[in-house]
């Protein structure tokens, strides 16, 4: 994976943001699943989901020649100026490291939390008596 990302992959989630800027921003206007598939590494499958998706919004339409399945952009979608636009800025704007993204954890939350050190007690030595009498009324000395 690469250490910057761009403002589509930001906004966008991953898959999403290469079907946008496959279809989008390419020089093709149109393309069936599998070349989708191909030219964004991601699974048949996957690109099928997102395909359907952005059809049932109507971002993107599609059609059969009776051996493929094409997916366009849809060029009278409200959102197309804006979504081709979007994808086109992604591609000059500077690229922002991952690293930004994700929140910086302290000095302190990043050590290993350490347990409160344990009382010291006082250890007698074996030459003093212990006093048991817990129970007597009389306080004793030390």
């Amino acid at each position: 994976m690469d250490s910057e990302t761009t403002v589509l992959d930001i906004l966008f989630p991953r898959v999403r943001a290469e079907i946008l800027r496959s279809l989008f921003g390419g020089l093709k206007d149109r393309r069936y699943v599998r070349e989708l598939a191909r030219e964004t590494g991601l699974a048949l499958c996957t690109v099928q989901d997102e395909l359907r998706k952005l059809g049932g919004v109507e971002l993107v339409i599609s059609y059969s020649n009776g051996y493929h399945r094409f997916y366009a952009p849809n060029a009278s979608h409200p959102l197309f100026k804006e979504l081709q636009r979007i994808v086109e800025l992604s591609k000059r704007l500077p690229r922002t490291k991952r690293s930004a993204l994700f929140r910086r954890q302290s000095r302190n939350s990043a050590r290993k939390r350490r347990r409160h050190p344990r009382p010291s007690y006082r250890i007698r030595p074996a030459s003093k008596e212990l006093s048991w009498n817990i129970f007597s009324n009389r306080r004793r000395k030390t």
